[in-house]
């Protein structure tokens, strides 16, 4: 269903990474709205599960570089988190305090489907993450609509134990991996080349030929995403780009 037309360059499936962040905190509610009102396909978020059991959007395990206060968000509860502040990011003096929280993973669910981008998950920390995502999918009915992402294989072997429908995709996957993301079914992986000229002959091929979808990073400006789209590439994570068109 999410790739039920293939991107062109009218339609980029652009993966705003972290939310819209040019113009606001990283992962914080604001992001996310600008990325949704800039059309792109994808919001991509981190998830982490708090130590009472409530999903929060934060990209690292500890809140010092985006809060100042140091917690570790899987030793914390959920009530002491939300009484913190986004300190650091593009245009953070500029946004009031209640917008600067930590967002709950509902409150972006909410955003995501405010402008119909898809959720694009990245779990991060112990793998029952991904158990309480996907209840939380489910209970909204959206499994299908959305993606599970993570460098560890582990949690993308865990989605796809739980659940058939979800799509799954590895971060920094090696090829070496197809055969088992291609067991999977409906599942997609980033390889880590920066240099797209370094990306080896065939490979992008390979992994389609293989049914696994295939992304590069990152499309931060014209000239890169329209090589990824000469590629084949199937959607493009950015830190810069947006919407419907370039």
């Amino acid at each position: 269903m999410l790739f039920e037309e293939k991107q062109s360059i009218k339609k980029p499936k652009f993966i705003s990474h972290r939310g819209y962040t040019p113009v606001a905190p990283e992962n914080s509610l604001i992001s996310f709205e600008k990325a949704g009102k800039r059309g792109v396909w994808a919001i991509e978020t981190d998830v982490h599960l708090t130590r009472d059991g409530r999903l929060v959007c934060c990209h690292d395990s500890s809140t010092e570089r985006m809060f100042g206060d140091e917690l570790i968000i899987e030793e914390s509860d959920f009530d002491d988190l939300m009484k913190l502040r986004i300190s650091r990011g593009s245009r953070v003096e500029t946004y009031p305090s209640e917008s600067l929280k930590m967002p709950e993973f509902g409150e972006y669910l909410d955003i995501c489907a405010k402008y119909g981008a898809v959720p694009f998950i990245e779990t991060k920390g112990a793998a029952d993450v991904v158990d309480a995502v996907l209840r939380e999918l489910k209970s909204r009915d959206i499994i299908s609509d959305s993606v599970i992402s993570s460098i560890e294989f582990e949690h993308i072997e865990r989605a796809r134990q739980l659940n058939e429908e979800i799509f799954v995709h590895h971060i920094f996957g090696s090829e070496a991996l197809l055969p088992e993301l291609s067991k999977m079914k409906n599942a997609g992986l980033s390889y880590d080349y920066t240099d797209l000229d370094e990306v080896p002959e065939g490979l992008i091929d390979r992994t389609h030929e293989a049914g696994v979808k295939v992304c590069l990073r990152a499309g931060d400006n014209i000239h890169t995403v329209l090589k990824m789209l000469e590629m084949g590439l199937d959607y493009i994570p950015t830190n810069t780009m947006y919407g419907i068109g370039i």
